[in-house]
């Protein structure tokens, strides 16, 4: 979700100069555009997720939970993210043999309302669930960083190796610094925490919290957070890497 804006600098002007190809000038100028805009493209479309602290109980054990219920704690105008977040760790678990829930399909109508704590447990009752998984937004960061355009500190090469069309050179190059726009790019990061819940005993028996920085999509950043916590579950040994079928 990284946004690329360009401002051309202002008050800048040089006189043209005989015998000066302003094609080259130009060439120079777009290539080098073209340069920076691959670039950015590149490394901003491999964002990163990653876990910043995992903590498990000293109790806790393997366990063949058989409802887990997965619950984004979200208001909603967040409410595609929502889904989203719940839907990828619901389809997560189900890859590994467990029955899980999305909070949406379970509270329905009352998916956003504040429920009380007899509603939250009369609702655990009615369809089974003995695990919940919370996902909780902590924070969403969105930055904006300038990027100068072509203005560098390396001076321009006049050595009398370059002799022949030095001044040709000197001005393509000190006209491609001056007229090369600069550039905002805007980022978002995401931090998260997450929990699991064993219901019948009323017990928080994990910890993780993640960082997604400038995800491509809020679908990548939902895909990549159920992953890492998934991964981050089987090797503390929450969770089985395959539920046994039921007979």
């Amino acid at each position: 979700m990284t946004e690329i804006s360009f401002s051309h600098a202002e008050g800048h002007r040089l006189k043209l100069m005989p015998g000066i190809d302003l094609s080259k000038i130009n060439i120079m100028k777009l290539s080098k555009i073209i340069t920076v805009l691959a670039l950015t493209v590149f490394i901003f479309s491999c964002s990163s997720s990653k876990i910043t602290s995992s903590w498990k109980a000293e109790n806790a054990e393997t366990k063949p939970y058989h409802n887990i219920m997965v619950w984004a704690i979200l208001t909603e105008k967040d409410s595609i993210l929502r889904k989203q977040m719940e839907t990828h760790l619901v389809n997560d678990l189900a890859a590994k043999g467990y029955h899980a829930v999305s909070s949406l399909a379970v509270y329905k109508s009352q998916a956003y309302k504040k429920l009380t704590a007899k509603e939250i447990i009369d609702e655990f009752k009615t369809t089974g669930v003995d695990a919940v998984i919370t996902l909780v937004l902590l924070d969403k960061e969105k930055e904006d960083k300038y990027y100068p355009g072509g203005v560098f500190n390396q001076p321009v090469n006049n050595s009398p190796a370059n002799n022949n069309g030095i001044l040709d050179r000197y001005y393509s190059t000190v006209y491609e610094r001056i007229f090369t726009p600069g550039y905002y790019i805007s980022t978002t990061n995401y931090f998260w925490e997450s929990n699991l819940f064993e219901v019948g005993q009323d017990k928080l028996v994990y910890t993780v919290r993640t960082k997604s920085f400038d995800p491509a999509s809020t679908e990548r950043l939902a895909h990549e957070n159920g992953l890492m916590i998934m991964k981050d579950m089987l090797k503390k040994k929450l969770i089985l890497d395959k539920m046994p079928e039921e007979d």
